[in-house]
C-alpha cells in the first residue's frame, strides 16, 4: 500500500515534531515536508507534491486561508487539512468556500487527525462537530435563501443529527428506526445535494440553508 504523503506547516515547533514523531513509524503515513513560515508554505507544497497539506490558520508571513487560497488558485491537487485553535464563523465560512478540504481543531488528538487525513485521501470532506456548528450561525447571518423542500423532514432530521456528530446507530436509536434506513435516507440526501460523504452533505446543508 502506497503510504499517504503529509505536508505541515505549523508555527509551533512542539506541535509540528510532535505530529511528525507521531507518525515516523507510520506505514500509512509519510511526512515529506514541514515549515513554520507562511510565506515558505506554499512553495514548499508545490515542491513536495504531498497528498494532504496541514496548515495552522495562524502563521506568520502568510495564514493558512491565504495559504489554501494560493493553492486553490495554483490548482494545486493536495487537499488542505486547515487546523486552528480557535474556531469563527467567517474564517470557517471562507475555508470551506476556498476548497478546504477538512477544518478541525488543534485540539483533536492525533488519532483522529490521522482519521481525518485518510478520509480527506479517500474523498471526503471532514470537518469537525463543532465547525458545522459555526458554519451554520455564519451561513444564517449571510441570509442563504434555504430550500426546504429538497429533503425530506426524515432525510432532514437525520442529516440534522449528524451535523451534531452523532453516528449512523446513534441517529437509529434517537428516531427509532433501523441503521439501514438510516444509511438509505442518507444515501438518498448524498444524491439530491451531490456529494460523496456525511460531512460534505452536512456542509452543503448548511450552504443551501436546509439546516437551522
Amino acid at each position: 500500500m502506497t503510504s499517504i504523503r503529509v505536508f505541515i506547516a505549523d508555527d509551533h515547533p512542539v506541535y509540528r515534531e510532535g505530529l511528525a514523531s507521531h507518525w515516523a513509524s507510520s506505514e500509512v503515513i509519510t511526512v515529506v515536508g514541514s515549515t513554520g513560515d507562511g510565506s515558505e508554505a506554499v512553495d514548499a507544497i508545490l515542491a513536495t507534491t504531498p497528498d494532504i497539506a496541514i496548515v495552522d490558520l495562524k502563521l506568520p508571513g502568510s495564514s493558512g486561508l491565504e495559504i489554501l487560497e494560493q493553492l486553490s488558485q495554483l490548482r494545486c491537487p493536495a487537499r488542505v487539512l486547515i487546523l486552528t485553535a480557535y474556531v469563527d464563523s467567517v474564517t470557517v465560512y471562507r475555508a470551506l468556500a476556498s476548497g478546504a478540504g477538512g477544518f478541525m481543531e488543534k485540539a483533536a488528538s492525533f488519532e483522529e487527525i490521522t482519521a481525518a487525513v485518510e478520509a480527506m485521501v479517500a474523498g471526503e470532506t471532514v470537518i469537525a462537530p463543532v465547525v458545522s456548528k459555526v458554519l451554520a450561525a455564519e451561513i444564517r447571518n449571510r441570509g442563504v435563501e434555504p430550500q426546504k423542500s429538497l429533503l425530506t423532514d426524515r432525510e432532514t432530521a437525520i442529516l440534522r443529527l449528524a451535523a451534531d456528530g452523532l453516528s449512523g446507530p446513534q441517529i437509529a436509536r434517537e428516531l427509532g428506526i433501523s441503521l439501514p434506513t438510516v444509511k438509505t435516507h442518507l444515501a438518498h440526501v448524498y444524491t439530491k445535494l451531490d456529494v460523496p460523504d456525511r460531512a460534505s452533505a452536512v456542509a452543503q446543508a448548511f450552504r443551501r440553508g436546509l439546516l437551522d
